[in-house]
């Protein structure tokens, strides 16, 4: 199964050779544009590496402590020189507390030096990368990462390609969003769920394409996958800045009566402003 898939995705990357960069190389620093210096570990430090558990992993309390950029890079450069290396689990952990910090790019270059120092690498690791990238507006090197991901043999999910197009989307690039969605489906490299759904809907209703997201809406509702209220909600608050308000109630009657979804607070809101 992941023979047939890996061959599919290496066929996915040389159709989108103008997105993905397949001769990136995460020991070198030049494709992320990243610039890193070695983080000396204080004496302190040092002294504290008796706080990890058995087999060099830190227990879960020291993340839930963490609450500054200074205290993740002392507790990643503990980890470091532990022997053996703490799980990569461990190390994806402390890369999740970072990216909800919102420092993106102090999270690539963790991520970066865990590439450097050999941890491997899980799908996991690759996700939270490729979000940071494009948050960081940088989706193409969030392209040059999925490469990596197949040089790895670290296969691509739902959600990794669900990012990578909420980062075309927030680059205003709908018609490549467009193309990649419909090569995910074509070449059945994942399924798309709800929230890839929702993504593609959202870019189509950035760029009043309301007719195509409603199309989606029902090719959705036809594949198993129930539209939530901000499925709904997004077409609906489309509809009404296009002043279509009259299909705008239609949706907002079939939401409500036909599928027994309860509007929110924006949709009710959206309804009477415009």
């Amino acid at each position: 199964m992941i023979t047939r898939l890996n061959s599919r995705l290496h066929c996915f990357i040389k159709l989108t050779g103008n997105f993905i960069t397949t001769s990136f190389l995460l020991p070198s620093s030049s494709r992320l544009g990243l610039q890193f210096t070695p983080h000396s570990t204080s004496l302190a430090s040092l002294l504290h590496s008796t706080s990890f558990s058995n087999n060099g992993d830190p227990p879960l309390s020291m993340y839930q402590k963490v609450t500054s950029l200074d205290h993740a890079f002392n507790l990643f450069d503990e980890m470091i020189l532990r022997k053996p290396l703490p799980s990569v689990v461990k190390f994806n952990q402390l890369l999740n507390v970072v990216t909800k910090m919102n420092h993106f790019s102090s999270c690539l270059h963790l991520f970066k030096q865990m590439c450097v120092i050999g941890v491997p690498l899980s799908k996991y690791s690759m996700n939270i990368a490729i979000k940071c990238c494009c948050h960081m507006s940088r989706t193409n090197d969030g392209f040059a990462l999925l490469g990596c991901c197949f040089g790895q043999a670290v296969v691509p999910d739902v959600f990794t390609f669900s990012t990578l197009l909420d980062g075309l989307i927030r680059e205003d690039r709908i018609i490549e969003a467009g193309r990649l969605f419909k090569k995910l489906i074509k070449q059945k490299l994942c399924k798309p769920d709800v929230v890839m759904y929702s993504t593609m809907i959202k870019g189509l209703c950035k760029f009043g394409n309301n007719d195509i997201a409603i199309g989606l809406l029902r090719l959705m509702d036809e594949r198993g996958w129930k539209p939530n209220v901000v499925v709904y909600s997004t077409i609906i608050d489309s509809l009404c800045k296009d002043k279509m308000i009259e299909d705008a109630f239609k949706l907002f009657n079939e939401m409500v009566f036909a599928k027994g979804i309860q509007p929110d607070d924006n949709v009710k809101v959206n309804a009477h402003i415009h």
